[in-house]
Parts: C-alpha cells; structure tokens; sequence
C-alpha cells in the first residue's frame, strides 16, 4: 500500500521528469554547443586556407615584375606581407597536440581528458577501456568529460586559431596599404631621363 502510495505521489512523479528533463536539456545543451564549435572551428580553416591562396596568387604575380625597377619597393614590401601572412595562418590551422605526460599517466587527474586522442592514446588499452568503461556507467563522469573537451576546443578557438588568424589578415591589410603607399611614393618620384648629348 505504501509503495503504491508512494509511486502514484505526484510530487515524485513531478521531480522524475523534471530529471529526465534535465538531462535531456544537458544532452541537447551539449549537442548545440559543441556543433558550433565544430563549426567555428571550420570556419577559422577555411579563412586561414583563403588567405594562403590569395597570398600566394600574389606572391607568384608580385615576382614576376620584380625585375622593374619602379616596382621593386613594392613588389619587396608586399613579398614581405604575403610571407608573413602566410605564416601566421598557416601556424594558426597547424594541428595542437598536448605534450607526452610523464608515467605514472593518472586518468583522473583534473587535466587529463579521457574522450581526447592527445590524451586517451598515451594509455594503455586495459587501462583506457577499464576507465572509458566507469565513464559510460556514470552519468556525471559523462558530463564532465564533455565539459573538458568543450573547454579544450574553446581555448584552442580562442587561444590558437581565431587569434592567429585576426594576426594575419591584420598584417594582410596593413601590408597592402603599406604597399600601395610605397607604389605611389615610388611612381611619383621623378625619374632621371638620359641627358641629349
């Protein structure tokens, strides 16, 4: 009668789908974020890559008129812009991988991720799966190796990726006007024409 009582409670019924709720709001939650960041991620690509091909289409004609020597400053100067640029952004999609962890690898250690390649593969198998086994059972220890790796793709976003991109199209744009001032400077100094004998 009891158990009845207590399974037909309102109130409990209430707080079981309020829970169900919340984890299926945690999970969606989750879902969202991290394909954003998927996203964001191939987006700061496929900028980085645009601006590799446009510098080198530019590299590749700048060189071509570097024997005038009314262009040479600005071929030189805008060399120089499409180089750096070009690494910037190149160093800006270049794959980050943690640094080895010195044994005894403790996997529940605060920084350790264990759904991260970087990380999981400096274990050994029995110890990978024996951990990857106590996280699937534990809905908390699930959470929070989302959290981890959400975290981990943030800050390559913010600290990596985004950053160094914005570094190179600023040099980009500083370079072109740059060089454009210097083409001006440079076409409209006189030059010296032969003397008639």
């Amino acid at each position: 009668m009891g158990k009845h009582d207590l399974e037909d409670d309102p109130n409990k019924r209430k707080s079981t789908l309020k829970a169900k709720n919340a984890d299926r709001a945690m999970d969606n939650m989750f879902r969202i974020v991290m394909a954003n960041h998927f996203q964001l991620s191939a987006m700061a690509d496929n900028k980085a890559h645009m601006l590799i091909t446009v510098c080198s289409l530019i590299l590749s004609l700048s060189f071509a008129r570097i024997k005038d020597p009314s262009l040479f400053p600005t071929v030189i100067c805008m060399g120089l812009t499409c180089v750096f640029t070009i690494l910037l952004a190149v160093y800006a999609t270049m794959p980050n991988l943690p640094p080895r962890l010195t044994p005894p690898i403790n996997p529940r250690a605060p920084n350790f991720n264990l759904i991260f390649f970087g990380h999981f593969s400096q274990l050994d198998f029995d110890t990978f799966f024996r951990e990857i086994e106590q996280v699937v059972n534990n809905r908390g220890l699930v959470y929070e190796s989302l959290a981890k790796d959400l975290y981990r793709l943030g800050k390559v976003l913010s600290e990596r990726k985004y950053r160094f991109v914005r570094y190179s199209y600023m040099v980009f744009m500083a370079g072109l006007v740059i060089s454009i001032l210097v083409m001006i400077v440079t076409l409209s100094l006189p030059t010296d024409s032969p003397q008639a004998p």
